[in-house]
């Protein structure tokens, strides 16, 4: 099991450091949500790492460039600034953006707002 020795201030970011941290996390997230899919668990807990996974990697893509990246669940925000550094998105942006609907509700609860922005 690995522990929490990897963390960074925000004074001393990294981005390429943290992409390597990021990737490792969202493997652990997209192995948690193969392995919860084929149990019966409800659809917010897999889609809950489901989304973990994408925002991480797309984390990591930028930060792999030396982006520094905002702190966001915003998978739409994250697909735009992803985009726009390597030209493409290869999968469908809809689906994608979905995942934040089974995420961000279980995390923030009825503090997320229909339009899409965090409330504090």
């Amino acid at each position: 099991m690995r522990r929490c020795s990897e963390a960074v201030s925000l004074s001393e970011r990294d981005p390429r450091g943290e992409a390597e941290v990021l990737v490792r996390k969202a493997e652990d997230d997209a192995n948690a949500m193969r392995l919860l899919a084929g149990a019966e668990i409800s659809d917010e807990i897999v889609g809950f790492h489901a989304q973990q996974a994408v925002e991480k990697w797309l984390k990591a893509v930028l930060g792999s460039r030396g982006i520094e990246f905002e702190y966001t669940h915003d998978l739409r925000r994250l697909i735009a600034e992803v985009t726009t550094v390597v030209g493409e998105f290869p999968f469908d942006n809809t689906q994608v953006v979905a995942l934040t609907e089974h995420a961000v509700p279980l995390r923030y609860g009825n503090s997320w707002c229909v339009s899409g922005r965090e409330q504090p």
